[in-house]
């Protein structure tokens, strides 16, 4: 076969597969349960076009996976033996009549022996983001002389139409994942205001001696009411990354002395009220998990939170702790809805990847972001 189409791309070409691959990973479809819309669309491609097979292909880093087929028994197969993975590098539909003719598939496994395809037509599957995730394509067993016009009209308006499922699914997951994280913020941050109230109103009647202490905490309960209203005001375009962590984690230092959560100040950026607020959620998970099981829960332990540039965005949080606490690692690692943050809604809003590394002595959390997700817009 001739060279590979990732080969082929430009200097750009890593930056290009990378985000189409993020955008493949969000639409959590790569392995999921057959989809009778998809099955159905297949099966009209295949008898409208007069071919034995169709399929719904994904394209993922190294193989090709099928999300529908129709006349085809397999689940996927190598990307580099993929015709589809050519048919994703162009906008238009990709035709061959005769692959035995076509010196990129003349010695494919699938043409030189079973099934022995000759006629393959994939439109690719491109987003409204401009991410090609795959191709709608349908096969057969013996050549073809033409595939005119029309032909390439239904097949462009029927891969549009697995387009537009493969969107509303993704739209309609978005919708459900914010309502899931404005409720539990809304909760947690009322729980947290709760307990922390009550402290006051309890240290302030106890003892006047803690005077000074209380202050401090009544400080804090104030920023994490204007860090809410910034998150969640319509008003507000923007806010200071550091300022924001610095609020959001300002109350897991109440009583501890000397601050043990180091939050950087350097390279600071203002941040959109969507992503701050999932940066506020992860953050209180973040530091929930601390007191629990890590550093803020004794002496002698410390946290940092900090970011690379703006250009390149990877946010982390790292832990030391004085004594391996190796019966909590297990703790960490899992989890309820703290893990669905930290593991899913975070780097889904971030467009990114998260990464958890724990040790009997540490812990540390990344998770990288698109700058176009997190910055705001400069005035």
């Amino acid at each position: 076969m001739g060279a590979h189409p990732r080969d082929v791309r430009g200097t750009n070409g890593t930056m290009i597969e990378a985000e189409r691959l993020r955008a493949l990973s969000d639409t959590n479809l790569m392995d999921s349960e057959p989809d009778p819309r998809f099955d159905r669309l297949t099966r009209l491609a295949a008898n409208s076009l007069e071919t034995e097979t169709a399929l719904v292909t994904l394209i993922g880093s190294d193989r090709q996976w099928f999300k529908a087929c129709y006349g085809f028994d397999g689940t996927e197969t190598s990307r580099d033996v993929s015709f589809c993975t050519h048919a994703i590098e162009t906008p238009d539909i990709m035709v061959v009549l005769d692959a035995t003719k076509d010196p990129r598939f003349a010695n494919n496994p699938f043409v030189v022996d079973a099934p022995h395809i000759r006629f393959y037509a994939g439109a690719p599957l491109i987003t409204s983001e401009g991410h090609a995730l795959g191709t709608l394509c349908v096969l057969d067993y013996k050549p073809r002389e033409r595939f005119d016009n029309t032909d390439r009209e239904i097949l462009r308006d029927l891969a549009d139409s697995v387009v537009g499922l493969i969107e509303k699914d993704d739209q309609l997951r978005e919708m459900s994942e914010l309502s899931v994280v404005n409720r539990e913020l809304q909760h947690r941050m009322g729980n947290m205001y709760a307990h922390v109230s009550s402290l006051v109103s309890l240290l302030d009647k106890a003892d006047l001696d803690h005077e000074d202490y209380v202050t401090r905490l009544r400080e804090k309960i104030n920023a994490l009411a204007l860090t809410q209203s910034l998150i969640t005001s319509n008003g507000s375009q923007s806010v200071s990354m550091s300022e924001l962590a610095q609020q959001t984690l300002a109350v897991f230092e109440a009583g501890a002395g000397e601050p043990v959560v180091t939050v950087q100040t350097e390279n600071d950026f203002d941040i959109t009220p969507r992503a701050a607020f999932a940066m506020s959620l992860m953050l209180h998970e973040l530091g929930i998990n601390s007191v629990k099981h890590g550093a803020l829960g004794g002496e002698g332990g410390s946290a940092n939170f900090g970011w690379s540039s703006p250009d390149e965005l990877k946010f982390s949080w790292e832990e030391t702790l004085p004594n391996p606490r190796v019966d909590d690692v297990p703790k960490k690692a899992n989890g309820g809805f703290g893990s669905v943050i930290l593991k899913r809604i975070a780097p889904k809003t971030f467009g990114g990847e998260a990464d958890i590394d724990i040790q009997p002595g540490s812990y540390r959390y990344t998770v990288s972001a698109l700058p176009e997700r997190i910055l705001a817009p400069k005035t």
